[in-house]
């Protein structure tokens, strides 16, 4: 992946260089430059516990720092509609509440005392837990670390804590403009009782004891839901005798199954409004269901996307922003998840008065898709962008290894990163058109709209009739 990395990155510099060539003489051409390090990406170390945990083990002497991220194979998929909101409970007080030996604020000290971090979160595909510290004090705080994984306490006063603070947050919901659009827009491509758009509320905080967290916590961290990598300034032979003395004690459990139930969708048009009287803009979303990730034309969908909606030189962005002048900002993506189908959307804020004419301008855009071929020239500037956005999302020795605990855990091939590279590297001006026709449906596209209906008038209906949607908050 390193390898691969290197040469998009020297790619794109010899690139910029040969364009600011051809602008004008450059006086610094003349200087001599030195030679860029090679970069290797150490040897890889994976082995196995009898219990189940797997380990991912990369030297990395930089700095004297060593890094422990752990994935744990649980999420809020397994909690019940009753309850929803149980996993964020329990990945916040399992950290804020500590353990037996090391409370919470005695927690705290020690790692402030150390400069070292301890961290735990459950989101909805999947948990974690990480461990950042000095080398000099990895051997007194693992103990520490794997004690904060095995024997959370749960303390009623941090979950009531938690529970408050949660309580907050669905207070405020409905203060942020985008955030109502994107959570409704969830809502309205996999329906108000699918669980991919399911939403904490008092009552669901209500349901959850001390009881629920403790159960959660006990199916979840155990040997076979763990995967640990740990990356840093150590010797590897001795790391790998650390952990197997430290990660041996946890018991193996039960792999628990994540299941993730079919969308049931239909591509049915329709228009929604959200009233937010204190807004004077509106704040659009459009789009349908999208694809998955093990989709053979993934690639070509994101080639198209970026020529769609990519930065500053993608089509809704130089004809809705920059010619006509109706945005503020317009983006898109066409999503690809690996677990359930992700979405297709494209957004847009813009004045209030112009909104109509905003969504026409987009929907204008990706009918061009489908029905005028895009040049080589656009092809070309659209791949060697996207290229070389890859190149960025691996920084470090700790992000590629993140990459491949990942991939591992979605099931997906060790080189999917390398896959893409060269799958990039191979769509064609037909694929593009291609995968625009098959995939995007600009006749039957949900449109929601968040803004001021007084100021937004009868403009939506064009586009069908509007459906009012009701944000209240239940109990509230």
């Amino acid at each position: 992946m390193i390898k691969t990395i290197r040469i998009w990155a020297t790619t794109a510099l010899l690139v910029c260089c040969a364009g600011l060539a051809v602008a004008q003489d450059r006086p610094w051409e003349d200087f001599d430059y030195p030679t860029l390090n090679n970069f290797d990406m150490p040897s890889l170390d994976i082995f196995e516990l009898d219990n189940g945990i797997r380990f991912y083990l990369v030297e990395d002497k930089e700095l004297p720092l060593i890094d422990v991220n752990v994935m744990v194979r649980t999420g809020g998929i397994l909690v019940p509609d009753n309850k929803v909101g149980l996993q964020a409970l329990t990945g916040t007080v399992m950290r804020s509440g500590g353990t037996r030996e090391y409370p919470g604020d005695v927690l705290n000290e020690l790692l402030e005392d150390r400069a070292a971090i301890m961290e735990t979160s459950i989101g909805f595909t999947s948990g974690s837990a990480s461990f950042n510290v000095l080398s000099e004090d990895f051997s007194d705080l693992l103990p520490v670390f794997v004690d904060l994984l095995r024997n959370p306490v749960f303390p009623e006063d941090r979950i009531e804590l938690a529970r408050t603070q949660q309580g907050s947050s669905i207070a405020r919901r409905n203060d942020d403009q985008g955030a109502v659009a994107g959570r409704e827009f969830q809502r309205m491509i996999y329906g108000q009782d699918s669980p991919y758009s399911r939403r904490i509320e008092y009552a669901t905080l209500d349901n959850i004891s001390r009881d629920d967290l403790m159960a959660f916590h006990q199916q979840s961290f155990v040997g076979r839901n763990m995967m640990i990598g740990v990356t840093g300034d150590f010797v590897m032979d001795e790391m790998k005798a650390r952990l197997r003395d430290a990660f041996s004690a946890i018991p193996a459990g039960d792999e628990l199954t994540l299941t993730f139930p079919e969308v049931d969708y239909e591509f049915t048009p329709g228009v929604y409004f959200v009233d937010k009287p204190d807004v004077n803009q509106s704040y659009v979303l459009l789009g349908h269901i999208g694809g998955m990730r093990d989709n053979p034309d993934y690639a070509a969908l994101q080639v198209m996307n970026r020529v769609l909606s990519g930065g500053f030189s993608s089509r809704l962005m130089q004809v809705v922003r920059s010619e006509l002048g109706l945005a503020y900002s317009v983006f898109g993506s066409f999503g690809s998840g690996v677990y359930f189908p992700g979405t297709f959307t494209a957004g847009v804020m813009t004045q209030s008065e112009s909104t109509a004419q905003a969504i026409t301008a987009i929907i204008g855009q990706i009918e061009r898709l489908q029905d005028d071929a895009i040049s080589e020239e656009e092809l070309a500037r659209t791949k060697d962008q996207f290229l070389n956005t890859l190149v960025f999302q691996h920084t470090s020795i700790a992000s590629v290894l993140q990459e491949r605990m990942s991939n591992d855990y979605a099931g997906l091939p060790p080189d999917t990163f390398e896959r893409l590279v060269e799958e990039v590297s191979a769509v064609t001006v037909a694929d593009v058109q291609r995968v625009a026709r098959q995939y995007l449906r600009p006749d039957a596209l949900r449109i929601l709209v968040v803004g001021n209906s007084a100021e937004l008038g009868d403009q939506l209906e064009v586009f069908g009739d509007v459906v009012e949607v009701d944000i209240s908050i239940p109990g509230n």
